[in-house]
């Protein structure tokens, strides 16, 4: 049996945990503008790595096309519509928005509904349709075929600044068109784990950290750039930051000896991260939000931290419970086979 990479565990563990302190902050007149400048560009590796983990483990595919969909889909796609449905409930029931129920009903296969968060599941899903065209390519191209590919892909992410001194075609028209979005997250997890060492942390982090000057400066001297495409997740500096952050990871991780029993439960609390995922804003939003003591925190940037604190624990104690009764595991799509 192949034996698995607690790095990648770690590295799931840490993605989650990103996207958790991303949503944490309430909505308040009273925010604190620069520390949510700040946690908005350092949390935002969280998708990057996401797709990342998910290339490392299945590029390339090794299966035919319609058993990897039936394999990969049985886990993401109920669990989508499950937590869609749910989603639309709670609006309804919170009347948090006016919504049409059917045709949100009826748009779960084409878009996400009732929370804008499940985003993610429809790309991941768009990513294993992919997979398996991507894996024929793989298994014959070389590392530097690979990094042609990467390269072309880097250069769609510096689009927003490119455009600033020339003009851009990143239309569907565009050369390098095909060449961009999330797909390059995937392949480059595939190539990082295929390839280790072959990028320096070092440049990968210095082009981070420049990444992290040049939003400072923005906010400091009032520079128009659009945080959204030039400091999120389509962004040369945050691919820099995922980069870095899996180098690091990997490298602490395979320099110490982890014991089988600390080795175990982080590979559990990582199968749970997918159901953290999908469960976390209803644990925050609908729950810890309505909380009149976590209201009356007045320090905001400790008001976040409690918030993502307990969101944290509370969403893996419900999917792990979740995940030790019997066939539940199409809710959160994970089962506990320990439980049997």
């Amino acid at each position: 049996m192949k034996q698995r990479d607690t790095s990648l565990d770690i590295i799931r563990l840490l993605a989650c945990f990103m996207v958790v302190v991303m949503h944490s902050p309430l909505p308040s007149a009273n925010a604190n503008g620069q520390f949510l400048v700040a946690l908005s560009y350092f949390t935002a590796p969280c998708i990057g790595l996401f797709f990342m983990v998910s290339g490392a483990l299945l590029l390339p595919v090794k299966t035919d096309y319609f058993t990897f969909l039936r394999r990969r889909f049985g886990k993401v796609a109920v669990p989508t519509v499950v937590w869609s449905l749910i989603y639309i409930a709670l609006q309804l029931y919170y009347s948090k928005s006016e919504i049409n129920v059917l045709q949100a009903v009826a748009s779960i296969p084409f878009s996400a509904q009732g929370e804008g968060v499940l985003w993610f599941m429809y790309t991941l899903c768009g990513l294993y349709l992919l997979a398996p065209i991507l894996s024929g390519w793989l298994e014959r191209a070389t590392k530097r075929e690979v990094e042609f590919v990467l390269l072309l892909w880097a250069v769609t992410l510096c689009y927003p600044l490119l455009r600033l001194w020339f003009s851009v075609n990143d239309s569907d028209t565009g050369p390098l068109y095909y060449f961009g979005g999330y797909a390059g997250y995937f392949l480059l997890g595939y190539y990082l784990r295929r390839y280790p060492g072959s990028i320096s942390a070092w440049l990968s982090g210095g082009l981070a950290l420049v990444g992290a000057i040049l939003l400072c400066a923005t906010k400091r001297y009032g520079i128009e750039l659009d945080f959204y495409s030039v400091f999120w997740y389509l962004s040369i500096f945050v691919a820099a930051l995922c980069v870095a952050l899996w180098i690091v990871v990997s490298k602490i991780a395979h320099r110490f000896t982890m014991k089988d029993a600390l080795a175990w439960w982080l590979s559990l609390l990582a199968n749970l991260s997918f159901g953290v995922y999908l469960i976390h804003i209803l644990v925050m939003r609908y729950w810890l939000w309505q909380q009149g003591w976590i209201l009356s925190i007045t320090n905001y940037v400790v008001q976040c931290l409690v918030i993502a604190t307990i969101t944290i624990i509370l969403s893996i104690v419900v999917c792990l419970l979740i995940s030790l009764m019997p066939k539940l595991d199409w809710i959160i799509g994970f089962h506990n086979k320990k439980a049997n």
